[in-house]
């Protein structure tokens, strides 16, 4: 019996018993049963770093990166420095972390 089954089947049992161990069993199911959705590897995600709009923006001119963030290149800069420290993510084996400049990007816009 697959785990999905084996989860509904489960839960038709758990309104009959209340015990703590039929209880951390069922949650261990739910659990596997959600672990193969990782919104990690959705196509949207892998594409972020060369389909992302924070790229786009390398391309502005410098009239259009100040009209897009209300600072221009050496104020965006400048605040970069000052924040990276507090907004530097390390990185995990799921996932490259969000990049200092990124994030201060979306905060500005």
């Amino acid at each position: 019996m697959d785990k999905l089954h084996e989860l509904n089947y489960k839960l038709d049992l758990s309104s009959e018993s209340d015990s703590d161990e039929e209880m951390n069993e069922l949650l261990l199911l739910y659990s596997l049963s959600k672990r193969n959705k990782s919104i990690w590897k959705s196509a949207y995600m892998k594409k972020r770093k060369s389909h992302g709009e924070f790229i786009l923006t390398s391309e502005f001119s410098d009239k259009q990166f100040t009209n897009y963030f209300r600072l221009n290149r050496n104020q965006f800069n400048e605040v970069l420095s000052i924040v990276n420290d507090k907004i530097y993510s390390v990185g995990c084996n799921a996932q490259k972390p969000i990049d200092p400049e990124e994030k201060l990007a979306v905060f500005l816009r």
